[in-house]
């Protein structure tokens, strides 16, 4: 493997703290039986390619602001440390805790959303990866990016916000009972004009 690159740092998996209280698990398992199939090489490639962006808040803590899914299937995977991108690293470190959530908001970098659409207080976002809770409706999102809304739109948290979407109109039940039905709704839904503020929004479709 060639030489670190100078913006890459390794860091602990257990040193970068969550931005957001949910993820998709299915995501998530997912990921980590691929990197399970991968040789080491692979993953350390993988890693580097995936490098993490964070924010330094209070306390010189690093705070993830993307890669919530790698990192959670790196540990699960048997990997305990990800890299950290030094060019995309934040310094708000300057911040007490209250001011830095607040700024983190403003800029789109944190989601205190829970699974059921309620906004928690940041106080109740994890400080570990391992303890972030099943989003289904972040899963749903992530399995309709592309044919839903497009893949290119760079918005922060947008899979939660088109989960947040799919939510008001179909029920958790059935996303666990029959995800390929929640799916072709779900696409359905995507097209309605009711979602055309939503990031990545691709317009009505036509009719047959």
């Amino acid at each position: 493997m060639a030489s670190l690159p100078s913006h890459l740092r390794a860091v602990a998996i257990d040193d970068l703290h969550p931005t957001q209280l949910t993820l998709g698990m299915e995501e998530v398992a997912r990921r980590a039986k691929k990197m399970m199939a991968m040789s080491e090489d692979e993953v350390e490639a993988l890693l580097r390619r995936k490098a993490i962006p964070c924010v330094l808040g209070p306390g010189q803590q690093l705070y993830l602001i993307d890669h919530h899914h790698l990192c959670r299937a790196a540990l699960m995977a048997g990997y305990k440390s990800v890299y950290l991108d030094l060019d995309q690293l934040v310094d708000r470190s300057r911040l007490d805790r209250d001011a830095f959530w607040e700024e983190m908001e403003r800029e789109g970098n944190c989601w205190p959303i829970d699974a059921d659409g309620n906004r928690r207080p940041y106080a109740r976002i994890p400080d570990h990866v391992r303890d972030l809770t099943d989003n289904p409706w972040r899963t749903l999102a992530r399995a309709v990016r592309g044919p839903a809304f497009r893949d290119d739109d760079e918005t922060p948290f947008k899979e939660f916000m088109w989960g947040e979407y799919f939510r008001s109109f179909m029920s958790r039940r059935l996303i666990e009972t029959d995800l390929d039905l929640a799916r072709e709704l779900a696409v359905k839904l995507a097209h309605l004009d009711e979602a055309q503020d939503l990031p990545g929004y691709q317009g009505s479709r036509p009719k047959d």
